[in-house]
């Protein structure tokens, strides 16, 4: 899924850009800033759990794909909730409300 977003740039910092899609090494200048972001996640893990976390407290991803984004098994993932202070919404799984109910009657 694609997007568009807009963000500002210095003059120096487009023409450059501009000069990356030029030169050939790039179809576009929306791949410079993707490939720019990939590196970015790839030389500073720390900020692909950062990412995790707010897209998790946003209600963005669930448990397991944050978990996935961050890099680390959901239990590890978990613990960083924790360590960060963010509380999860335990839902019901499907069908266990009737039962508790009927349970319950």
């Amino acid at each position: 899924m694609c997007s568009k977003s807009t963000f500002s740039l210095s003059d120096r910092d487009k023409d450059e850009i501009e000069s990356l899609v030029k030169a050939g090494h790039f179809t576009s200048k929306s791949d410079v800033v993707k490939t720019a972001f990939r590196i970015l996640k790839e030389r500073h893990p720390e900020y692909r759990t950062d990412i995790a976390v707010e897209m998790f407290k946003d209600g963005k991803v669930s448990l397991g794909r944050a978990a996935e984004i961050a890099g680390m098994s959901r239990e590890s993932f978990k613990e960083v909730l924790g360590e960060r202070g963010v509380k999860r919404e335990i839902e019901p799984r499907k069908g266990s409300e009737e039962r508790i109910e009927k349970t319950v009657e």
